[in-house]
């Protein structure tokens, strides 16, 4: 080989050897640059993938939020009363509503309306659901039936008595819903009088209707707890609370006399005995 061949074949030689070196270095570039996108979409997809997961657990606490909201309402719901659907009319009988007043009233049992003065209906705490006894205070004719006048109405004798016992509050007033935190037993104790409507027995009520025409009447209010009835052996007056103060205290009271009535046939029998006729015997002087 002359050397003008060498030459030629140690130039093929050095081209061949800067192409691989060329193609080793261009080999590199690529990979490095390879790996730096991967690198970018990487840290894109974490930062996605973060955004991702905060969105989902902020709509897992706005569901768990909806849910505790869904079930406040629906325990409001159940605390309402009961809608009563309205029956088809009937030509005999109306339908009646759902918030008719004769459906808070029990079975066997009549609404009666009473006026009573608020220091009467304990201090005007009374309530639409309470159990209350019914005290009256009667003012006791003469024997005759005899109306009294004003003028000798502070004479007229009075009795005290409990008329009856474990009576149902219905309404006082216009309402008759059993009443929140905060009732308005302010309003009701500056009122002249209240309208308390109460549960009872149809004799009950002519009875208390008559109690109403001839005296007072006074509510005691009952516990819950508490559903017999008592039976009271006296109705009040000066004897019985003396009778019971020295029965439980030990003290007895002076108590004003009872005045005393002397019916005419009591007096024709005392002067028939003072006028009775008798007879005395003598003999030698003595009596026998």
């Amino acid at each position: 080989m002359n050397i003008e061949n060498k030459k030629q074949f140690a130039t093929i030689l050095l081209a061949v050897g800067l192409g691989l070196v060329a193609a080793m270095l261009m080999s590199k570039v690529v990979s490095d640059k390879v790996d730096t996108q991967t690198k970018i979409i990487a840290k894109e997809y974490q930062g996605r993938s973060a955004a991702l997961v905060k969105e989902m657990d902020a709509t897992k606490m706005t569901l768990k939020k909806l849910a505790k909201d869904h079930a406040s309402l629906a325990k409001k719901v159940a605390e309402q009363p009961k809608m009563i659907r309205q029956s088809a009319p009937t030509p005999e009988k109306p339908a009646v509503q759902e918030m008719a007043f004769s459906l808070r009233t029990p079975p066997g049992k009549r609404a009666i309306t009473v006026f009573i003065k608020p220091i009467l209906a304990v201090g005007g705490l009374v309530n639409p659901g309470d159990f209350v006894d019914i005290i009256a205070h009667l003012e006791i004719p003469d024997e005759e039936g005899v109306v009294v006048s004003a003028k000798d109405k502070k004479e007229q004798e009075k009795v005290t008595t409990v008329l009856f016992q474990n009576i149902q509050v219905l309404a006082v007033g216009v309402n008759f819903n059993p009443m929140g935190e905060l009732p308005p037993y302010e309003d009701q104790q500056e009122k002249e009088g209240l309208n308390v409507t109460l549960a009872v027995s149809p004799e009950e009520a002519g009875l208390l209707s008559f109690a109403e025409t001839h005296g007072d009447l006074q509510l005691s209010l009952r516990s819950p707890a508490e559903t017999e009835d008592k039976v009271l052996q006296q109705v009040a007056s000066w004897d019985a609370l003396a009778d019971f103060v020295l029965e439980h205290q030990g003290t007895e009271l002076r108590v004003p006399m009872r005045k005393s009535t002397i019916t005419p046939e009591e007096t024709e029998e005392m002067e028939d005995e003072e006028a009775k006729p008798f007879v005395q015997i003598f003999r030698g002087g003595r009596e026998f």
